[in-house]
């Protein structure tokens, strides 16, 4: 993890002045509550948004609360019988998401502040081990001869830094004006502000950057599709999707908000729906792994301890914590899924 310091340093150099920029934000208006977004559903669905399966049941249901001061409202989740694959029926329309996301994918109401974001990475290094990583194993699997990349959902940027690091030339696509004004802060360029389906290109890539990014699209299949159109043949198509059998959600049914949040992430996936769904799409599936990540004072922040007891608490989930995420990597019921497959 030594990489990770000198990446933030290096973004620290080239920080704007973060007051000017937020400013900015404000004058355009961006500081509309999403609260005064209209809440309005799709259609029911009947098949599984993975595998394309029929035999779906209801799961439980799920309730959001945006902001303090709205109304909870419920969605029911479905999953599928065959490939467990979990989602929103009836889900989101798609309206109202993009009215959601052309603020924020992270569940952001209002703008973030450039030095809050590295500091969380600081305290907790998370984004850019992920981007390190994942874009590492994408450059290596990359047998297309192409390196330019493609960034979807690209966030608050570190992805795109990260596969800049590894001498691609990138491309970025991200509706959520909250996170371009970091990315811009962090990278010095902008994301184009679309989502997947609206955007066309007339090159191809070495690599699609997917990282968090399904959960939220209503037809993933048509996602994966596109994917692979923007592909060159042998380019790698990189996912990391939150996991549906993880133990948060073992252990905290609905209560969990890592891979359950509502109203944005609407399909919640396994990994056998997630290898059919690439699969059916014509991908070759390289490198499946689990990853979960716990910060030290995880468990002290939910029981709301402080001072020693707070320390103490934290110290030993600092001792069992490498081992206890490898067993949950080993066991299938880690965080998160990371999928790398290459386009046949």
């Amino acid at each position: 993890m030594g990489f990770v310091f000198p990446i933030l340093k290096q973004a620290l150099m080239i920080r704007r002045v973060n007051d000017r920029v937020f400013n900015m934000v404000k004058e355009d208006n961006l500081m509309t509550s999403v609260t005064a977004i209209p809440a309005s559903y799709g259609d029911s669905l009947h098949h599984c948004v993975a595998c394309g399966g029929k035999n779906i049941y209801f799961w439980r249901n799920k309730h959001f609360q945006y902001t303090l001061g709205q109304t909870k409202e419920a969605f029911q989740i479905h999953r599928c019988a065959n490939c467990g694959t979990g989602f929103l029926n009836q889900p989101p329309h798609i309206k109202w998401l993009q009215a959601i996301y052309q603020y924020s994918g992270q569940a952001l109401t209002s703008p973030i502040n450039f030095d809050e974001v590295l500091a969380q990475e600081v305290e907790f290094p998370n984004c850019v081990v992920d981007a390190r990583r994942m874009s590492y194993f994408a450059d290596v699997m990359n047998k297309a001869g192409n390196k330019t990349a493609l960034d979807v959902g690209s966030g608050f940027g570190f992805y795109t830094q990260a596969l800049r690091s590894f001498g691609y030339r990138t491309v970025s696509i991200n509706p959520g004006k909250y996170e371009n004004a970091v990315f811009k802060q962090l990278n010095g360029d902008t994301p184009i502000p679309v989502m997947l389906d609206k955007f066309e290109s007339a090159e191809s890539f070495g690599i699609v950057m997917m990282s968090q990014v399904l959960e939220h699209i209503l037809e993933p299949d048509k996602a994966i599709k596109k994917a692979s159109t923007l592909l060159s043949q042998g380019g790698v198509l990189a996912c990391a999707v939150p996991n549906f059998n993880s133990i948060s959600v073992k252990l905290l049914g609905t209560r969990d908000n890592a891979c359950l949040w509502v109203p944005e992430h609407v399909n919640y996936f396994t990994s056998d729906g997630l290898i059919y769904l690439l699969e059916h799409n014509g991908f070759r599936i390289i490198r499946v792994e689990q990853i979960t990540r716990i910060p030290i004072n995880y468990l002290s922040k939910r029981l709301g301890l402080k001072g020693r007891l707070a320390s103490l608490v934290n110290a030993f989930i600092k001792l069992i914590k490498n081992p206890f995420e490898y067993l949950m990597n080993i066991f299938g019921i880690g965080i998160y899924i990371n999928i790398y497959a290459v386009k046949n």
